[in-house]
Order: C-alpha cells, then sequence, then structure tokens
C-alpha cells in the first residue's frame, strides 16, 4: 500500500532532477519505506514518468562529456549506480567521435603546459596519467600523444 506522504516526497525527489533507480532506493531506505514496498513506489513513480533510467542515463552521459570527463570515468560513474551496461554503451555509442577526440586533444595540450619535468620521457607519462584520470581510453590517449609528437 502506497503512503501519499511518502509518495509525494518520492515524487520531488525524482522532480528536482533525473534520477536513476538506486538513488531512490536510497531515499526510499532514508525515508524508511519497508523493503517489500520498494517495487510498487518504483513502479509507481515509471508509471508517472517521474523516473526513467533511459531519460537518466542520456542526462549523465550528456552533462558529464561536458564536464570532459572520458567514457571510461562515465561508464564506471553509471555502472556504480547499478545501471544496465547496455544502456551505457547505447549513450556512451551516441557521443560525437570526432568532438570526443578533439576534446582529449584540447585538455591534453591545455596539461601539456603546465607539467614541469625534466625529461621527456616523464612528461609523458605524466601527462597520460593525467588523461586516464579523467577517464579516456588508452588507445584514444596513445593517438593524441601521437599527433603531439611525445
Amino acid at each position: 500500500m502506497l503512503d501519499k506522504t511518502i509518495y509525494d516526497k518520492l515524487q520531488n525527489y525524482c522532480a528536482y532532477r533525473e534520477r536513476c533507480k538506486s538513488e531512490v532506493v536510497s531515499k526510499m531506505m532514508t525515508l524508511k519505506v519497508e523493503k517489500p514496498d520498494f517495487e510498487v513506489y518504483l513502479e509507481k513513480l515509471q508509471e508517472e514518468n517521474f523516473l526513467n533510467e533511459d531519460r537518466f542515463v542520456k542526462s549523465y552521459v550528456s552533462a558529464y562529456s561536458k564536464k570532459k570527463w572520458g567514457k571510461v570515468k562515465i561508464k564506471s560513474a553509471l555502472s556504480g549506480k547499478r545501471i544496465d551496461s547496455v544502456l551505457i554503451k547505447k549513450y556512451l555509442d551516441d557521443l560525437d567521435e570526432g568532438n570526443y577526440e578533439e576534446q582529449i586533444k584540447v585538455a591534453a595540450e591545455k596539461k601539456l603546459r603546465s607539467i614541469k619535468a625534466p625529461s621527456q620521457r616523464e612528461v609523458k607519462t605524466k601527462l597520460l596519467r593525467f588523461l586516464l584520470g579523467k577517464g579516456y581510453e588508452m588507445g584514444k590517449i596513445l593517438l593524441v600523444l601521437k599527433e603531439l609528437k611525445l
């Protein structure tokens, strides 16, 4: 049975920004909802389109690619939210590859200006670690490093 007060709180929670199921489940735990009722609330939120995993993933990928996160980091973050890997792949594949590779190059060039190292090898290593930390793929990083003649 749905508690109107709790359901209203969950609606407001989902309306504030896009949410995924795991975030809503965490919210239900803080609201002390009984575990057997989780599915009832989730289904109702989905029926009324307050909760939509597809829309959440699309929004998340878009927002974090604009924050210059790489595909690896975005995928890892979404996996941590227990999002289906097929859904993650769908939206990561939709990213504009030309723009994505340019994003890696711009990040590399910007970081390169601030790296202080005695040898070319150390510069390359520091830049590689930085780009891996941003979540870019090794293959794409190596292409950019080659393009930058490192």
